[in-house]
């Protein structure tokens, strides 16, 4: 189960979505969020490839050490974890549904924040779903770190919001792998264009 605050921002992307489509952008302000505005953010898709942190609440900004604006949101994780994340906001986009990601951060003392990072489409000014809407919710106490930033993120683990079957399961070896509940796992190498079913 979520967090109560990744479930809040769940719930109102579903109270604004529009039939089979993610709702628009103009429908959800972050001011509306009170007392969480300063763990949410607002990502754009600025080209291919491209996630812009657009609007990063203080506790985010507090986290990296730095104001995000501007700044690709890949960039903030692990390099190895990157193609998940990807794999997330592909997955969110195309089942016009929130994901949530689950994660830790390390800082240069060593020491680890764990959290859990939501990830709702938006539906911008084109027409496409080209804008996202998150919040950052830690899971263990942010007083831990002692007040230095933290360094690139770690996937731990994906799941669709509202969804019991389908997750990204953590790569082993290279792999990516698409896990379906019902018996069967498709899984693709990292390292080639095809797959198989197993």
């Amino acid at each position: 189960m979520p967090h109560a605050n990744t479930q809040r921002l769940i719930d109102e992307w579903r109270r604004q979505k529009s039939g089979e489509s993610p709702p628009p952008r103009t429908s959800i302000s972050p001011v509306a969020f009170g007392p969480l505005l300063p763990q949410l953010f607002l990502l754009g898709t600025e080209r291919i490839g491209l996630e812009e942190v657009r609007l990063a609440g203080g506790l985010i900004a507090d986290l990296h050490g730095r104001d995000l604006r501007g700044a690709d949101f890949f960039e903030l994780w692990s390099r190895q974890d990157r193609p998940r994340v990807r794999m997330a906001f592909s997955m969110a986009r195309s089942a016009a549904m929130p994901v949530v990601l689950t994660a830790s951060a390390t800082n240069v003392n060593g020491m680890d924040v764990a959290l859990e990072i939501s990830l709702a489409p938006l539906i911008g000014a084109s027409g496409l779903a080209d804008r996202t809407i998150g919040l950052y919710q830690p899971l263990t106490p942010v007083s831990a770190l002692m007040g230095r930033p933290v360094s690139q993120m770690r996937l731990d683990s994906v799941d669709v919001a509202g969804a019991t079957d389908v997750s990204i399961a953590k790569p082993s070896r290279g792999h990516l792998r698409l896990v379906v509940d019902n018996s069967r796992t498709f899984s693709a190498d990292a390292r080639r264009s095809g797959g198989g079913a197993g």
